[in-house]
């Protein structure tokens, strides 16, 4: 990469430069051929900034893609293209927990009390059903109860 291509790419008007301040127009030449682009790249970072700001290289046009005279020749190649590209599926947005909770007891329910809402006992009395107590999952090892009182 030559001197041109270099500020053309920081996007630096070197015509520009060298009128404004042609003494670091000539510093910048003489150091990039003595390091290389690299190295004054990396010597040099932190003028590029104000350079960029005080002479800025003016924006390119870009010029649009020149329409062919057969639009049905384009629109089956398009056709061709769009068709051999498989289609992927979307990946499953959503929450998904790393860790699984498998500590937490869950209470036991017959399917046939969920649907009834009551249990028949034997003597064919409707009544509710039990709670089930669910232990914790957590039981801690010190317990001030344990401690005998000082004397």
């Amino acid at each position: 990469m030559d001197f041109e291509e270099f500020f053309k790419k920081k996007r630096i008007d070197l015509a520009a430069l060298e009128q404004g301040e042609s003494g670091l127009f000539s510093e910048f030449k003489t150091d990039f051929g003595q390091m290389g682009e690299k190295s004054f790249d990396y010597t040099k970072k932190y003028w590029f900034n104000k350079l960029r700001r005080q002479f800025p290289l003016s924006v390119e046009v870009k010029t649009e893609k020149a329409r062919s005279e057969n639009p049905l020749a384009e629109q089956t190649v398009l056709e061709s293209l769009t068709e051999t590209i498989p289609a992927r599926p979307s990946p499953e947005l959503g929450f998904v927990p790393k860790f699984r909770m498998a500590n937490i007891a869950k209470p036991v329910v017959n399917v046939e009390d969920k649907k009834e809402g009551l249990s028949n006992n034997a003597a064919g009395e409707n009544t509710k059903p039990e709670k089930n107590e669910v232990k914790p999952a957590y039981k801690p090892r010190f317990n001030i109860k344990n401690i005998p009182p000082k004397v």
